[in-house]
């Protein structure tokens, strides 16, 4: 009987860990800069108004819609639902418990840049159009935003491959883009807001998914060694 080979110790490649920190630690710094800046607030904000000058019906509907399917209890749902789905497609723990982390870690971190950087909102009192209230919480970065990007990056790194992948990554680009676009459009986020969410998130999920990766290399590498000492002794005592 042959051995069976044991996985070499899983290592991280360098770039899939310092990039994605480097971009995170930078998207809280340019924060942290736009915040102090009147000159970048006043310009975003005409951009805001503009929007608002330019409403229209069929944008205002699909705008509002989108403000309500990623609020933040119907996204728990959709997390929960999509979870079921991915356990459902693979069959696999694994898969299930790469798709939550992927898509609740960035969420939740996006929060957390947000009392870092402690962005005032827009003054939707300004606008021409105004579609929804205040919202109470911080700017910058955009919640709504990061969830679309978290939940659709989500799907595509554990269970868009194959045949399927193109659709799921036009998925990955359109609905995050379309997220940043109506939180603009309703005047609640400034466009950097928008902007940072989509970068960091891409950031949070390359760094975490390559975390995850490493992990399970590593939990494959530590079940697979006590079997192939075994296979060893009986080589040798036969």
């Amino acid at each position: 009987m042959s051995a069976r080979t044991v996985p070499a110790r899983p290592r991280l490649r360098p770039a899939t860990v310092v990039v994605p920190v480097v971009v995170i630690l930078l998207v809280v710094l340019a924060g942290l800069i736009i915040r102090e800046s009147p000159a970048v607030t006043a310009w975003e904000l005409g951009v805001v108004q503009a929007l608002s000058d330019a409403h229209a019906a069929p944008l205002d509907a699909l705008c509002l819609g989108i403000n309500w399917l990623f609020s933040p209890p119907i996204a728990a749902v959709i997390v929960v639902l999509c979870a079921l789905g991915v356990l459902g497609v693979t069959r696999r723990v694994r898969p299930l418990v790469a798709f939550v982390t992927l898509a609740v870690v960035p969420w939740l971190g996006n929060d957390l840049i947000k009392v870092i950087v402690a962005r005032p909102r827009p003054d939707v009192t300004s606008l021409s159009h105004q579609l929804i209230p205040a919202p109470s919480s911080f700017s910058y970065p955009s919640g709504h935003a990061a969830f679309a990007a978290s939940l659709c990056l989500a799907l595509l790194f554990t269970v868009g491959a194959g045949r399927l992948r193109p659709l799921f990554l036009a998925v990955a680009v359109v609905v995050p883009v379309l997220t940043a676009f109506s939180r603009v459009y309703l005047g609640v986020h400034y466009p950097t807001d928008v902007v940072a969410s989509l970068v960091y998130v891409t950031a949070a999920a390359i760094l975490i998914d390559a975390l995850l990766n490493a992990l399970f290399a590593r939990l494959d590498r530590d079940h697979s060694a006590p079997d192939a000492h075994r296979s060893r002794l009986t080589r040798h005592g036969a």
